[in-house]
């Protein structure tokens, strides 16, 4: 398992005190996009692809939520 960026998590913990759905992908990069954060959104991608990695997203929200408690 990889290690996930911080800034990556305070991305995720700012989405999820925004209200956002953490449950849809397309609203956490939705909100990410509206805030600038367009390079960021490319860690959640299959490297050298344009294929969303839904199991990398899911970890980064179960580790996010995990630091909050």
């Amino acid at each position: 398992m990889n290690s996930i960026p911080p800034n990556i998590l305070s991305l995720l913990a700012d989405a999820d005190i925004a209200g956002v759905d953490m449950k849809s992908p397309k609203a956490v990069v939705t909100h990410l996009l509206a805030h600038g954060e367009k390079e960021s959104i490319l860690y959640f991608y299959k490297p050298n692809s344009i294929e969303f990695d839904f199991a990398k997203y899911n970890e980064a929200v179960e580790v996010m939520k995990k630091q909050k408690n």
